[in-house]
């Protein structure tokens, strides 16, 4: 599955594997900074993982800097079935933005 989204500074395209309840998913992140239209290079991406509508997070996780810049390789793995939102929050000497993103499904 592909979705891109944006905030005023940042490009988000992801790729991920269908979420399953107590199974790791894997999730390939693309960055760009829209200001300049470069790779976001050396951010902290943090993946957290709450409820739709809100609530305590039920998961977390942090991305790895993939083989390529702009890119970052997360695992996630969301522990009960159901209808949930995610941010992405990512930090460089650049940036600091939090993407709240809606409507995962985890089967």
């Amino acid at each position: 599955m592909t979705r891109t989204e944006f905030t005023d500074r940042l490009e988000n395209y992801f790729e991920y594997e269908p979420l399953r309840a107590g199974k790791s998913s894997p999730f390939r992140i693309h960055l760009t900074d829209l200001s300049d239209g470069a790779p976001v290079e050396k951010a902290d991406v943090t993946l957290t993982v709450r409820p739709k509508g809100g609530g305590e997070a039920v998961a977390e996780t942090i991305a790895r800097v993939g083989k390529v810049t702009g890119i970052y390789v997360a695992d996630l793995s969301v522990p009960r079935a159901g209808d949930y939102d995610i941010e992405f929050r990512i930090k460089n000497q650049k940036l600091d933005e939090r993407l709240s993103l809606r409507d995962f499904r985890v089967e």
